[in-house]
């Protein structure tokens, strides 16, 4: 069903910036800050955040804009030789070695390639997450000046036997071309893999998989607009021209080294927050049973085992706010028929943790819609347990949730059931990194 090929990237000329290249790269553009965008800028003249996520100023103008520079910015290194051209259509087999939140040493192993664009009701591709509009557009603004894929998609596919490394394999016994590590401590690897007879080996393997976006899902709406766009501006219809495939990086969903994090909410400037009056509400729910935890607010690793031993049995989630003596655990001890749920909301989607906080709690409780959780502007979303834990401090802030990782065979079931997880709703760690290597158009 997928149809996968190789093809001739643009990448940094390895040789020429030698043991530079931890400073070219950068964080996928959707978690770049302020702060880090000005660091990132300061790492090196050459990063790749210049194309990404190039700065607005002041003077911006249509001819003189953040995308014409950004499209400018990959003329000039081309033509200067910072980066070059593959020789011949590639695979990339990309290798990641990190420590998980428990100090685990673990590593994370896939490949980099193009996948022929699939409309989602072809179920050859097939989404989780909801998506918004105002980051589609800048990501296709951004498409139509470089006519390039900046950065990957992040794509998983089932594997039991592990075939796909098997033929990768034989790449991986010489030195990687590319060998970086960042600052988070987390070390990259890259190796070409350029025979046809494996590119053609690894396209039969997928003729027969569907593939589940884990990150990217508004960069794969925009490369599909972007492809309908340039149909309609063609003058000659082409058969799988390069705008009808986005690069992907491909990984098992059976692989040891797929991690997924949990994504913790924090609910603040609610102008109809309660704290007591929400309490009250959960408790008196015959869905939910609430009962408070003996646990400091602070005390992270204790906070964390008490909900993943609720979560053995129950969907479970530790509510914290600054008007309550401690922590409040409360578990979803409903069924898939409970009043909690919208009623367009698919089974296999309410039995979802965050489903049941998002629709359950936040919006039944609380009273923040969908249309106001989408804005951002009422909840924050927290990576690392102990962020969340920080800011539950903060003046503005107003509930902290604590949650539980969803685990991948839900994210699959869901997947193919068609329906969608509330944003935020899986954090695949590590993320994959801009500047690995680009897909001309």
């Amino acid at each position: 069903m997928a149809n996968i090929k190789a093809f001739r990237g643009i990448r940094y000329n390895t040789k020429r910036f030698d043991d530079q290249m931890s400073r070219l790269v950068a964080p996928p553009y959707d978690v770049i800050d302020d702060e880090q965008l000005s660091a990132l800028y300061e790492q090196h003249i050459n990063n790749i955040v210049r194309m990404e996520l190039n700065r607005t100023t002041a003077q911006d103008q249509p001819q003189n804009n953040r995308y014409t520079r950004a499209r400018r910015y990959l003329m000039d290194w081309l033509a200067e030789g910072e980066l070059l051209i593959e020789d011949a259509p590639t695979l990339y087999v990309h290798e990641q070695n990190f420590e998980d939140e428990d100090g685990r040493a673990i590593t994370r192993r896939g490949f980099i390639g193009l996948v022929e664009l699939a409309d989602y009701d072809e179920r050859i591709v097939l989404p989780h997450e909801r998506t918004l509009r105002g980051p589609k557009e800048d990501r296709l603004a951004l498409m139509k000046a470089t006519e390039c894929n900046l950065s990957q998609i992040f794509m998983l596919y089932n594997d039991p036997e592990d075939a796909i490394a098997a033929l990768l394999r034989g790449a991986c016994d010489t030195e990687p071309f590319a060998n970086l590590t960042t600052p988070d401590g987390i070390v990259h690897k890259l190796w070409r893999v350029q025979d046809p007879a494996v590119h053609a080996q690894v396209n039969a393997f997928f003729k027969d998989q569907q593939l589940l976006i884990a990150d990217g899902h508004h960069r794969y709406e925009t490369a599909l607009a972007y492809r309908d766009f340039r149909r309609e501006c063609a003058e000659v219809k082409l058969e799988q021209a390069p705008f009808d495939f986005v690069m992907t990086f491909f990984v098992n969903m059976r692989d040891d080294g797929l991690v997924i994090f949990p994504t913790h909410r924090v609910v603040h400037d609610w102008e109809r927050f309660d704290a007591s009056k929400l309490r009250a509400d959960l408790e008196a729910m015959a869905d939910f049973d609430v009962r408070p935890l003996e646990v400091d607010t602070q005390d992270g690793p204790a906070l964390k085992q008490a909900l993943a031993k609720a979560g053995d049995k129950h969907p479970s989630f530790v509510l914290m706010s600054r008007e309550w003596d401690a922590p409040l655990l409360v578990q979803f001890v409903g069924d898939h028929h409970a009043d909690i749920f919208r009623e367009d909301t698919p089974l296999d989607v309410r039995a979802l943790d965050v489903t049941i906080l998002h629709e359950g709690i936040l919006e039944r409780v609380l009273g923040i819609d969908r249309a106001v959780q989408a804005e951002g502007s009422r909840i924050s979303y927290k990576k690392k347990l102990h962020e969340a834990l920080s800011v539950h401090t903060q003046p503005n802030t107003q509930l902290t949730v604590l949650m539980n990782a969803t685990p991948i065979d839900q994210v699959d079931t869901v997947c193919r059931s068609g329906g969608k997880m509330p944003q935020k709703s899986t954090y695949f760690y590590p993320k994959i990194l801009s500047g690995l290597v680009i897909n001309p158009l």
